[in-house]
């Protein structure tokens, strides 16, 4: 997995994650005094659904941290580190410990702060690592510089990345020969021209 779609998806899953945790305890606050037949027949099916989400989040969330880590080791042997590590790492080993934190404390508000603050301090390290990156990589260079290229299918960092012109389309100069046979094969199909 390249870098910056390493970050993106960790900094997706990570705002996705805290986004369930806001809802959840919201609603967990809001219908958990209400009488179990009524939250059995109204909530039941959307907290299944959202069980089912949070459980694909944390997944997801997992999976690209892990992808992001590996990445970033890759990133740092590649172009140094700071002494002090890089402030992704921090960050994730924070969530890490926070989220941890949060299965022993019985206070929903509290475990709900924990993971919130969790996702943010995430947020803040992979963005600083990768701004630290960028910097090492191409510096001066725009932000938009470094985003993926949607015509080249590539990084435009990259040395190599195709810039298509009006002369690949132009079919003589690709090989004659293929030339002939486009041309042989639109008399056949329009012998009027």
């Amino acid at each position: 997995m390249e870098w910056n779609a390493a970050c993106r998806r960790v900094i997706a899953f990570t705002v996705a994650y805290a986004v369930l945790i806001a809802l959840v305890t919201v609603l967990v606050l809001a219908y958990g005094d209400l009488p179990r037949e009524l939250q059995a027949k109204a909530v039941w099916l959307f907290m299944l659904i959202l069980g089912y989400v949070a459980l694909g989040i944390s997944v997801g969330l997992l999976i690209s941290l892990a992808f992001y880590i590996y990445a970033a080791v890759r990133q740092t042997r590649e172009h140094g580190a700071p002494a002090y590590g890089h402030l992704g790492f921090w960050g994730a080993g924070a969530f890490v410990a926070l989220w941890v934190a949060g299965l022993v404390i019985p206070s929903l508000l509290a475990v709900s702060v924990l993971r919130l603050v969790g996702c943010a301090l995430l947020i803040a390290g992979v963005v600083h690592t990768r701004a630290w990156i960028r910097a090492k990589v191409a510096p001066g260079r725009p932000y938009a510089a470094d985003r993926y290229d949607l015509v080249t299918g590539g990084e435009t960092s990259s040395p190599i990345a195709a810039q298509p012109t009006a002369d690949d389309w132009n079919a003589s100069q690709w090989d004659p020969d293929v030339l002939k046979d486009i041309e042989r094969r639109r008399y056949r199909q329009h012998p009027d021209r």
